[in-house]
């Protein structure tokens, strides 16, 4: 996508420009129409009433550079190769092909302007499907030299860029004009960046690969139509240059960079950004390399720390201003120079001492990496992290990436909304290409006997929140002798932190529950809770369809202080309750810790085998009905 593309079809690419032009106010985008009104392309710019007039010259001077800017520098360059004496062939890529026009091939066949349109036809959507602004040449031969190669072309432009458009759906919108090279006439056609999935009007449809096009499954298709709906923002190409970055974050970018690829040293800053995918195929920088290494917010801070001494003092702020580079960092060591290095230290049974922080380091790393990494960059608010004793707060703007719902963060394989961005901080060290964030948060926490991080969202702002202090050091101390029972790395997974956790608090886990707890389906969900039990973590108690801790994992629980459920399962625990006399539905759900529907399929077997039955001299319904059992009615009165 050219710049100004970027300006036509994405708004949302505006803030970072701006910024980095001076201009402090948020402004309206210019309106763009392609349009053919016997013009190859004709561009209408709205008028920008209101503007200050300092905007309104920065605005003018970007449109200047614009109309200077040829996008045609790659095929000059190549067409003077193949003058030089190569063939059109060799000088194909991914974004450029050369076309030879039937109607000037040595033996024309059938009608030659049919061809013509079908073979740019294809090659326009082939380009549109893959990515980046491309080029076809028309007038030149393939496999011939030099002053051979140019065999020229009569074609209009203009009925090229109109035929494209009224035989693709969507319609195509290509730029196409005709120049003179070597004493030949040629059309060169410029096809923009697909902004939706293109095909001829029968539905064929390709992509460019490589030098060739492939014929787009069913799977591709669906992949296009999802990317292009959620566009890449970071990918936008921008009118900077190098020198316009800050210098001290690109030699930090080298430095990580070298760090991590010892034996492919770098050391300009030219070469960092080529191999960390910052600049499109004709060299300009994408927005990425801008939040990466620039300022994309302008004067607003990137970030802002809050510290409160007490949960709702007043704060002390601090603004964080620098390239995400060196934002990162600074914002994990904001947070530890306020952290408590010992929050609570407890000693283990084998001998060993542990150091709980207030904040767990990976769980602190995972969260800052997750809100700068996944942000809207085009929404000029900064990210906040609100900072207590006792508390810790993450909020970034943006929502959740695309297809993630808050109750799958920890399964859900998600497309990162800033995959540019992305790729380059995996690059550099910084991230993983795997999005397993959610789940080291998780870990973290568990594992250190506190809650789970709570989670809000919405299409504006995605807020994690941990809570420091730490609930069960009981649980920390059984952790450290499970390995013995159900193997070392199980005690890190995070299933089995999830069951232990809700186990110590339910009498029992249903296979919806499970579901539910670790975002699973179903059928997921069952292979789990198999392999639970094949470790030795837990019982499965086939009549009640509820699953359990097993007794030895119970033991070294209650043995650390942990509370655990009875022994035998839901069932055993409502007839052991059941023996002293009549008991309400509510004080048995109490009692398990059993989820209420748990405990009401459980009530109704027992009661159908005439186990258990209800108390008829109680309610008929609801959560005081009694149940008592089977037999032990008191004898009538004579």
């Amino acid at each position: 996508m050219s710049f100004f593309d970027a300006f036509a079809y994405a708004p949302a690419y505006f803030p970072v420009i701006s910024a980095l032009a001076r201009i402090d106010n948020p402004l309206p985008m210019p309106a763009t129409v392609h349009d053919f009104r016997g013009q190859s392309h004709v561009r209408h710019r709205a008028p920008f009433a209101g503007i200050p007039d300092e905007s309104r010259r920065v605005l003018d001077e970007l449109f200047q550079q614009l109309d200077n800017y040829s996008v045609y520098d790659v095929v000059q360059r190549a067409l003077s190769a193949i003058a030089a004496g190569q063939t059109p062939d060799s000088q194909e890529s991914a974004h450029l092909d050369f076309k030879e026009d039937p109607a000037r091939a040595a033996h024309p066949r059938g009608n030659p302007e049919a061809h013509r349109l079908q073979i740019l036809l294809d090659a326009a959507i082939c380009f549109a499907n893959a990515d980046g602004e491309s080029f076809i040449v028309l007038g030149l031969r393939d496999k011939a030299r030099g002053p051979e190669a140019f065999t020229g072309t009569d074609a209009s432009p203009q009925d090229i860029a109109s035929k494209i458009f009224n035989r693709t759906r969507p319609n195509l919108t290509v730029e196409a004009r005709a120049e003179e090279f070597e004493g030949r006439r040629l059309v060169t056609i410029r096809v923009p960046q697909g902004l939706a999935l293109y095909s001829r009007t029968d539905g064929a449809a390709a992509r460019r690969t490589g030098t060739s096009c492939i014929p787009l499954s069913d799977g591709d298709r669906q992949q296009i139509r999802f990317s292009r709906a959620n566009p890449d923002r970071t990918a936008a190409p921008t009118p900077l240059g190098t020198g316009d970055l800050d210098g001290i974050a690109l030699a930090e970018g080298i430095r990580r960079f070298n760090s991590r690829h010892p034996d492919d040293v770098i050391v300009s800053p030219d070469e960092l950004l080529r191999r960390l995918g910052l600049r499109n195929h004709g060299g300009g920088l994408l927005s990425a390399a801008v939040v990466l290494f620039g300022h994309p917010l302008g004067a607003q801070p990137g970030a802002q720390h809050l510290w409160r001494p007490a949960p709702g003092a007043e704060p002390e702020r601090n603004d964080l201003n620098d390239p995400l580079i060196l934002a990162i960092p600074q914002a994990i060591q904001r947070i530890r120079s306020h952290s408590n290095a010992e929050l609570e230290r407890i000693e283990l049974p084998t001998g060993q001492e542990r150091q709980i922080r207030d904040f767990p380091e990976r769980a602190v790393d995972e969260v800052v990496l997750n809100a700068f990494a996944h942000r809207d960059w085009t929404l000029g608010r900064p990210i906040v992290i609100d900072q207590s004793p006792v508390i810790l707060s993450v909020d970034s703007p943006g929502g959740l990436p695309i297809g993630v719902r808050r109750d799958r963060l920890l399964t859900t394989s998600s497309a990162p909304p800033n995959p540019a961005l992305m790729r380059a901080l995996h690059r550099l060290g910084l991230v993983e290409e795997t999005s397993r964030g959610f789940d080291r948060m998780w870990i973290a926490m568990l594992g250190s006997g506190r809650e789970a991080p709570e989670v809000e969202a919405d299409e504006s702002h995605v807020r994690v929140a941990f809570a420091a202090p730490v609930d069960s050091p009981g649980l920390v101390r059984a952790l450290s002798l499970l390995p013995d029972v159900i193997g070392a790395a199980a005690t890190a997974n995070l299933n089995v932190l999830l069951a232990l956790r809700h186990l110590t608090r339910a009498g029992a886990l249903t296979e919806a529950g499970a579901a539910a707890l670790f975002q699973l389906s179903r059928a997921e969900c069952r292979a789990v809770l198999a392999w639970l039990v094949g470790i030795g973590l837990l019982t499965a108690d086939q009549p009640a369809r509820s699953w359990t801790l097993a007794p030895r994992v119970r033991s070294i629980l209650r043995a650390q202080g942990v509370p655990a459920p009875a022994d035998g399962g839901i069932e055993a625990a409502i007839i052991d309750l059941l023996a002293s006399g009549p008991v309400t539905n509510r004080r048995i759900v109490s009692a398990t810790g059993a989820p209420a529907p748990v405990v009401t399929e459980v009530l109704r077997r027992l009661a159908s085998r005439g186990v258990i039955e209800k108390d008829p001299d109680g309610p008929a319904r609801g959560a005081a009905v009694r149940w008592r059992a089977s037999g032990t009615a008191p004898p009538r009165q004579g």
